[in-house]
């Protein structure tokens, strides 16, 4: 998801950057309950026809499968802000605040899109100055990519 906010006459504004997330906290751990309400009554099915190990491998499933849902969600809070001010260009990435933060001069800064490297996967955004190179929006898909390219211009030729 990318969201610009872009000052036409003076060239600066902000870009958000944050991965699609089709769904929340909350709602992942409705499904992993009903998954494990199910998964008990499965388990206790097979307990009382003397198949006791079933119970211990169908916890370690939803444990799991709780882990995995937390996983994912916690990589897709990542978030990436870059502000275009004056005379400076300020990249912030991180979940619940700015965890990184990289400053570049905006004169010498040069924005270039890599082609993909292999058939089906998505171009990728650099921004470079001083020798020093930084990739923006690694987690976006490739029509946020086209978004972001399309801001990227509008800022750095502003």
């Amino acid at each position: 998801m990318v969201n610009s906010e872009i000052d036409s006459e003076t060239g600066n504004g902000t870009i958000v950057l944050k991965p699609n997330c089709s769904s929340t906290w909350r709602f992942n751990m409705m499904i992993a309950g009903s998954l494990g309400v199910i998964m008990f009554l499965i388990s206790m099915f097979f307990l009382l026809q003397g198949l006791w190990m079933v119970l211990p491998f169908s916890g370690l499933e939803l444990g799991a499968l709780i882990w995995g849902l937390y996983y994912v969600l916690n990589k897709s809070i990542l978030t990436e802000v870059i502000t275009f001010d004056g005379d400076r260009v300020v990249i912030e990435r991180g979940r619940y605040r700015a965890e990184d933060k990289w400053e570049y001069q905006r004169a010498w800064s040069k924005i270039f899109v890599k082609p993909p490297e292999h058939r089906g996967h998505p171009k990728r955004i650099f921004i470079s100055s001083s020798g020093k190179e930084l990739e923006l929006g690694a987690f976006l898909n490739s029509d946020d990519r086209e978004i972001l390219i399309k801001d990227l211009k509008h800022l750095v030729y502003a």
